[in-house]
């Protein structure tokens, strides 16, 4: 099946390039990989175990199905902040551990672990959405994986989405547990925000350009504070942002510089 060809290849190039950055940022410690363990394996749980039997209540009670585009808005504002809770929800359970909680006392410590709790709930939820389309739209998951270009790119790019909303929840751990749970509340809104063009998408109000724009440009946003914690400079010229990528990615040194 075409679909776990992309999940292969989507893990394969999440995990490699994750274990890129962490190793150009000193490697990973114990507490960042009891973290990506555990929302590694809490990405299918909280959307089969939660965030899905909340969505399918909410519709049977309001007699609706399955397709947003015959969905009226506040439905469709609350499915967005109940995604929203359910999944910062479960990326926030780390932080629960004193020792994990401990382990971040500064910004510089925040951004690995936020990064490594995206990347094992971006790559959880990989398997959990190829076998929900193989299950439940068995004509796309068949088709050729080159034709899956799109879910390849969106899986890829979510690695970075969750790791900044992630970032968003523990900077209020510098701060204390008070402001950790608004920080937390925060991420919640700013996740519900970051699908409101994509289920705009789904609805009929939005069109493919506008909705792939906006996905775009939330992930160069979440890219940048990791690309900022690497501490190097960016390129100059007309190919800065491709440059930039890869040279975070690849440790590419010289890319960039003007001749």
């Amino acid at each position: 099946m075409g679909i776990f060809i992309v999940a292969v290849i989507a893990t394969s190039l999440g995990s490699w390039w994750g274990a890129k950055l962490i190793r150009m940022w000193g490697g990973a410690n114990r507490c960042q990989a009891v973290s990506f363990a555990v929302t590694l394996a809490f990405s299918p749980i909280v959307n089969l175990w939660m965030k899905r039997p909340i969505i399918g209540l909410l519709l049977r009670r309001s007699n609706l199905g399955h397709r947003a585009r015959d969905w009226p808005w506040w439905i469709a504002a609350l499915v967005l902040v109940t995604v929203g809770v359910c999944e910062e929800g479960i990326k926030a359970t780390p932080a629960l551990a004193s020792s994990i909680r401990r382990a971040i006392r500064s910004r510089g410590s925040a951004v690995p672990m936020a990064f490594t709790i995206g990347l094992g709930f971006a790559l959880g939820e990989i398997w959990y959405l190829a076998v929900g389309l193989y299950l439940h739209d068995r004509a796309t998951a068949s088709l050729p994986f080159y034709m899956l270009g799109g879910f390849l790119s969106e899986r890829l790019a979510t690695i970075f989405i969750h790791s900044f909303l992630s970032l968003v929840a523990l900077n209020g751990l510098l701060i204390g547990s008070g402001r950790f749970l608004l920080s937390a509340a925060g991420a919640m809104l700013l996740h519900a925000l970051a699908d409101l063009a994509p289920i705009l998408y789904q609805m009929k109000q939005l069109g493919p350009e506008p909705t792939g724009l906006v996905i775009a440009l939330i992930t160069l946003g979440s890219f940048l504070p990791f690309y900022r914690y690497s501490k190097k400079k960016p390129p100059a010229g007309r190919w800065a942002l491709v440059a930039t990528s890869t040279r975070v990615l690849y440790s590419v040194e010289d890319l960039g510089k003007p001749k």
